[in-house]
């Protein structure tokens, strides 16, 4: 194995972040002005590193590492990746680099690393464990095909859009919403992310952050829907519509706890999906953690197949 040598990666190298973490795994291509806008756009107080791998002048994988703000996160949780161009594909060089990766992490204050693989990646999950990363939690990855279920998901979304308002609800969009409206969308987010089952800690976000990620290219905001209890909102669900590549995936769905059981859920994400029909997207993703029952639930409702997978894998280290 030739050994790569590795540099930090800047903002003129998002494109080629986005480049060869699609080659990594092209079933789910990376958008190239999403990662550069996010790598514009970073949470505050959190850490970062990026780097770019290359063998005799040539990249071969795009290697990074993220953790948020100790004062919030006592057990330093920090995500690990690796995305090696499937051109370059060798279990050693892959080794090589997540190893590489964890150290580099560990170095800037991590403690406990969380690394993804795809169930169909055997290759990135020898190295990983190779390396002492176990297995923790798997995410479930589904596909609904829109020109099968348009038909009957457009009827639905009417039903349930009908049934919603007979019971004192208005499903709308955020557009031309006032600042009120987004911070009061900014806590039901907060609140409703603390129901996730997960084994990091979620970490507050601030409103400033927030509306950044509400204005990112792929979330137009005549698509991200929400349902209104008076002026409150209660519900929400999004679709993320890559501007240049990619598939379209479901951004986020989530119900206020105080509003559960109406179908709130499962009716404002019919309204993202009748709109995506409407555009004539032909299929869309979502990925969900495999102890969500109740959003797992929905999925399997609305007709979404089964993908591979993503694992989430962990590795402690010691200061």
């Amino acid at each position: 194995m030739i050994e790569p040598k590795i540099r930090p990666a800047d903002m003129g190298d998002a494109a080629l972040a986005a480049d060869l973490m699609t080659a990594a795994y092209p079933a789910f291509e990376v958008d190239p002005v999403l990662t550069r806008y996010r790598w514009e756009h970073p949470r505050k107080g959190w850490s970062f590193g990026r780097f770019i791998a290359e063998i005799a002048g040539h990249p071969v994988a795009y290697v990074s590492w993220l953790h948020g703000p100790p004062e919030q996160d006592p057990g330093r949780h920090c995500e690990v990746g690796v995305a090696l161009d499937g051109a370059q594909l060798d279990t050693r060089l892959l080794t090589f680099l997540w190893r590489w990766a964890t150290e580099d992490a560990a170095a800037a204050g991590s403690r406990t690393l969380l690394a993804y693989a795809a169930e169909d990646e055997p290759e990135v999950l020898e190295a990983v464990q190779g390396i002492g990363y176990v297995r923790d939690r798997l995410e479930k990855v589904w596909e609904l095909d829109l020109a099968t279920h348009g038909p009957r998901l457009a009827a639905e979304a009417q039903q349930a859009r009908a049934k919603a308002a007979s019971e004192g609800y208005e499903l709308t969009t955020v557009a031309a919403r006032d600042r009120k409206s987004f911070e009061a969308l900014h806590a039901l987010d907060a609140r409703t992310r603390t129901d996730i089952p997960a084994t990091f800690p979620v970490l507050p976000e601030t409103f400033e952050n927030f509306m950044e990620r509400l204005r990112s290219p792929d979330r137009p905001h005549d698509r991200w829907w929400i349902v209104l209890h008076g002026d409150d909102p209660v519900a929400m669900s999004y679709l993320r519509f890559p501007p240049v590549r990619g598939r379209v995936w479901t951004g986020y769905t989530c119900c206020h706890p105080d509003h559960r059981g109406r179908g709130l859920a499962r009716a404002v994400k019919l309204q993202s999906l009748a709109q995506a029909i409407e555009l004539g997207v032909p299929a869309v993703f979502t990925d969900n953690d495999s102890q969500n029952a109740p959003i797992l639930h929905i999925n399997e409702e609305l007709g979404y197949a089964p993908r591979p997978g993503l694992i989430g894998l962990l590795k402690r280290v010691e200061s």
